[in-house]
């Protein structure tokens, strides 16, 4: 079945974003209850949004407008395939070869797809990044944004947020190859929310958040690097290298190239395996807090022991001092960047919210002892 509101239509919206026509999204939902909430769901989104033309049968997608990610594949691994499932994340998969924004759909239409939608798409035309940048979107990334309400006691928690996600990527990215039997990766978290491997970005994370009863309404959107090799290397050429690199042990060589390459890395297992990883982080979170998964955290980023240099001096007032040199030693209770200097004072280092690389544009506060 197909729901639409308008014939005439092609505006980007909140989620409409095809060149020549209005987007195509398939509806998978995790069970019978679902689909009767999302049918009438889509319907009211589909009255306000022209430029959205949703499916809740896929033989009624039109030829040209499949999506190349297997929305029933990661669903059925998600959920299990038992036509019901106790799972949040992804109880609804909306999923489209081309889309405006998978985030501003579900700002917009978040409260009407409810608790765990996510929303995935080949390509983007109308992406975001930090600070309002142009989200790259090339066909073989896993580009999706997923909508949790997240019951927690204070709004001060919020900088925890970005925490659980990007543990989120990295543990479902572990998980994913993993049960494939593929090798490991060392994937890890440059904070706040950029996923590296290899010493290069993968993938990035825009997490827009509001507060509304004690609880957060958390909408990731996450674009990682799968099977895409540009604009920087993706997941299928790390795994290349790393079964040449095994190859070449084998054969006693350190020029062993002659391994045939992995089939490429499916993408619905990975998304399967991170809303998974999301969940559990959340749920753990919702009931005890950061401190559980902080050694988790802690092991997978980058920056311990990383120094740090500040300098005060404001040449505008002819003030010149000296440099300040800190060490980053974890978080703090408030969920910002722990750090100490020379003589053991400890500091908190939070963003001054002008930088794009957050590790540059730092704001310290010295703690009590």
């Amino acid at each position: 079945m197909a729901t639409t509101a308008s014939a005439a239509s092609g505006g980007a919206g909140a989620g409409g974003g095809a060149d020549d026509g209005p987007s195509h999204v398939l509806v998978v939902c995790s069970g019978p209850e679902d689909s009767q909430r999302l049918a009438a769901a889509v319907k009211e989104i589909a009255a306000s949004s022209p430029g959205l033309v949703f499916h809740t049968d896929a033989s009624s997608l039109p030829p040209a407008a499949w999506p190349a990610f297997d929305a029933a594949a990661c669903a059925a691994r998600l959920h299990g395939g038992g036509g019901s499932s106790s799972r949040t994340m992804g109880r609804a998969l909306l999923v489209a070869g081309v889309l405006g924004s998978t985030q501003e759909l579900l700002r917009a239409h978040g409260s009407a797809l409810g608790d765990g939608a996510v929303v995935v798409a080949d390509r983007q035309t109308s992406g975001k990044g930090r600070g309002g940048n142009q989200w790259t979107s090339p066909l073989g990334c896993l580009m999706f944004s997923a909508l949790r309400r997240l019951r927690v006691q204070s709004p001060a928690q919020a900088p925890f947020i970005n925490y659980l996600v990007c543990l989120a990527v990295t543990r479902g990215v572990r998980s994913a190859l993993q049960s494939l039997d593929l090798p490991a990766l060392d994937v890890r978290i440059k904070w706040p929310n950029d996923i590296y491997a290899s010493g290069v970005k993968i993938a990035g994370a825009l997490i827009h958040t509001t507060w509304q009863g004690n609880c957060f309404n958390v909408i990731t959107g996450i674009g990682l690097n799968v099977n895409n090799r540009q604009p920087t290397t993706c997941l299928d050429e790390l795994l290349e290298k790393a079964a040449a690199a095994a190859a070449a042990v084998a054969a006693g060589s350190a020029a062993g190239s002659a391994a045939a390459p992995p089939a490429p890395l499916p993408r619905e297992v990975v998304l399967a395996e991170i809303l998974a990883a999301m969940e559990d982080v959340f749920n753990t979170f919702e009931r005890d807090g950061f401190a559980p998964l902080e050694p988790e955290y802690l092991a997978a980023w980058l920056h311990s022991g990383q120094s740090l240099d500040f300098d005060d001096s404001d040449p505008t007032q002819g003030l010149v001092a000296p440099h300040v040199r800190l060490a980053i030693r974890g978080l703090s209770p408030a969920g910002f960047l722990l750090a100490v200097d020379e003589a053991g004072q400890r500091y908190e280092l939070t963003p001054d919210g002008n930088s794009l690389d957050m590790m540059r544009g730092l704001i310290r506060r010295k703690l009590p002892a």
